[in-house]
């Protein structure tokens, strides 16, 4: 995941060499707003190839669900994000703000990696 999401540096799984199934869990460490973040998810839902979905349980309380649509040659990405964040309604707007820079940018990277096999970073 380091490979094309912005905001993470490291990831590993929770139990070395488990497989991702639902309820597997990983450990991401990364920055946060310039600040250092360690997180850890677990797999809420795993449908594969079309759906993947987390939630966080301990970092920033998200739950995130990609689902895959496949379109003729191409892989259409849709993307939900949604949890709770500090700081009421500012709070929310700034989290909203910044999460939809960090998830443009990291699926544009993702898109790079699916077409050419070597993201740039």
């Amino acid at each position: 995941m380091p490979e094309w999401n912005v905001s993470i540096d490291a990831a590993r799984r929770a139990i070395p060499g488990e497989p991702v199934r639902l309820g597997s869990r990983a450990i991401f460490s990364g920055r946060l707003l310039g600040q250092p973040l360690e997180s850890e998810t677990e797999v809420v839902d795993f449908q594969p190839p079309r759906l993947f979905a987390t939630r966080a349980i301990r970092g920033p309380r998200l739950t995130t669900r990609f689902e895959l649509e496949a379109q003729g040659d191409d892989t259409r990405v849709h993307v939900h994000v949604s949890g709770d964040v500090p700081g009421g309604a500012l709070g929310s707007f700034v989290a909203e703000s910044f999460l939809r820079k960090e998830l443009a940018a990291s699926l544009d990277r993702l898109k790079l990696l699916g077409e050419s096999g070597t993201p740039d970073r």
